[in-house]
């Protein structure tokens, strides 16, 4: 005689699908927190392999030019006189070039005039991907490295210098006048706050000797990933700079006016020209 079982329909009940659609929800958030960290940890590692790339472009081309470095300028105004041939000639972009407005975004014209291009030959190499602007260059030079008198040879530094900049107004023109590279910023992410474009090097007033004189000429890219900056140095290597007092260097950047010396000023004061300032 056949034995019939009867027939049972397994269900979930109303608990276990929360249960189950909690566990989906939870691992979806965690996915996603993973993927923006993996998308991140990426564009920082481009970022970082650009600014090795300019600078090993850099000491490529000071290879071929007796020494002397690209110069950290990429506006040359005629009218100023503030620059001679040789920086002309050494300016790693030129702005003025691509027939640019003021405060226009720097153009591939001006990427391709100048001296580095020769020796990266990529636009791609001039954008950081953390980059939220439609700039094609996100990176300055350092202001006082590749100069034949100091800050960029702007002329108006020597007649009228900016606070305390003046004792500062030195010459480093060629690698060899470097006596830090390893500690030398060569180039960093720079964010404009008043302008669209970057046309000068990157500079953070060093004050006279043993006196602390905070100003902040340009801003680092503080913003782009908050808290974090990236920078390349002068022996060919880039790191990622981690801020220490974020709030307040954030209010410093974006209003001159602000006096602000804590330890981020002076991490990116120090690493100026090291070995040739005193601070």
């Amino acid at each position: 005689m056949t034995n019939h079982q009867p027939f049972r329909r397994f269900a979930f009940t109303l608990v276990e699908l929360l249960v189950v659609i909690a566990m989906i929800g939870l691992l979806l958030g965690v996915l996603l927190i993973t993927l923006g960290t993996a998308q991140d940890s990426a564009r920082t590692a481009t970022d970082l392999s650009n600014q090795s790339q300019i600078i090993k472009a850099n000491l490529s081309f000071s290879i071929d030019n007796k020494g002397r470095l690209l110069h950290p300028r990429t506006l040359f105004d005629p009218n100023e006189g503030d620059l001679n041939a040789d920086a002309n000639s050494r300016m790693w972009v030129r702005d003025s070039e691509s027939g640019q407005i003021p405060d226009a975004p720097t153009g591939i014209g001006a990427l391709q005039a100048g001296a580095a291009w020769e020796y990266i030959g990529n636009e791609d190499s001039y954008r950081s991907p953390l980059d939220p602007t439609l700039r094609m260059r996100s990176y300055s030079l350092n202001s006082l490295v590749g100069v034949n008198n100091g800050a960029d040879d702007y002329s108006g530094y020597a007649q009228n210098p900016p606070p305390n900049l003046g004792v500062n107004y030195l010459p480093c023109p060629t690698l060899s006048r470097v006596p830090q590279p390893a500690r030398t910023m060569g180039c960093i992410t720079e964010q404009d706050v008043d302008h669209a474009n970057n046309w000068n090097g990157f500079l953070v007033h060093t004050g006279l000797p043993n006196v602390n004189i905070p100003q902040w000429a340009d801003a680092p890219a503080w913003n782009w990933n908050p808290g974090r900056v990236t920078i390349g140095f002068m022996d060919g290597h880039a790191e990622v700079y981690t801020m220490s007092d974020y709030e307040n260097l954030s209010e410093a950047v974006q209003n001159h006016n602000v006096i602000y010396d804590g330890p981020d000023y002076q991490y990116f004061r120090s690493i100026m020209l090291p070995g040739r300032i005193e601070y």
